[in-house]
């Protein structure tokens, strides 16, 4: 296998790792514990922190993390993914239009998931940020709330089954060891290529 020099900036490495023990350990929480315990509300404010400084990184960031690396017009995106069956998908430096889109997908999903649960404490618990919104609502509208939130987080899992199978998928398809990459930072790929291009489809 052959590496190129640093790809993937440390910053996003962190966050991918560290945002993946958090989410098991909220969903795990969440379901046994019903979302109450110590655990899961530290983790919780944990998890804000890190998608809020990624949200801002995506603004001042190094070029893999910046925003408008993502953003992909339907079409385009619709055309990536018929290329995909035929084994020779158009090549990006930076992430290819489908893996932007869910990635993308995954973050407004977890502000929607960090939104609702700091509603859910404010509303259960009696505290948190929200705690001045608690009185505007009623027993049956902090149950939808809190029934919104378990269903963001089962829709957030899928997805990240989606997302990890596009990544095995295109490690296939592009001879590149995806999940290493982003353990070290560095393209590896599986046969000596050595680049690989930007040009939109």
């Amino acid at each position: 296998m052959h590496a190129n020099n640093t790809n993937i900036n440390i910053m996003i490495r962190i966050f991918h790792w560290c945002l993946v023990a958090l989410f098991i350990t909220l969903f795990v929480t969440g379901n046994n514990n019903n979302g109450g315990d110590t655990t899961h509300i530290i983790s919780g404010y944990l998890l804000t922190s890190f998608v809020l400084a990624r949200i801002v990184w995506g603004f001042m960031g190094d070029e893999n993390a910046l925003w408008h690396h993502y953003l992909y017009n339907l079409k385009t995106t619709f055309n990536y993914l018929l290329k995909l069956s035929s084994l020779t998908p158009a090549k990006f430096k930076t992430h290819n239009p489908a893996g932007s889109t869910m990635i993308l997908i995954m973050i407004i999903m977890l502000v929607a998931i960090i939104i609702s649960g700091l509603l859910i404490q404010s509303l259960f618990e009696l505290e948190g940020i929200f705690l001045l919104l608690a009185t505007y609502v009623n027993d049956s509208q902090a149950l939808i709330i809190k029934d919104i939130h378990l269903f963001l987080s089962y829709i957030l899992l899928i997805a990240i089954g989606f997302h990890v199978s596009g990544v095995i998928y295109s490690s296939y398809i592009y001879k590149t060891n995806f999940p290493m990459m982003m353990i070290t930072g560095k393209i590896t790929f599986f046969n000596n290529e050595k680049e690989v291009n930007n040009e939109p489809i």
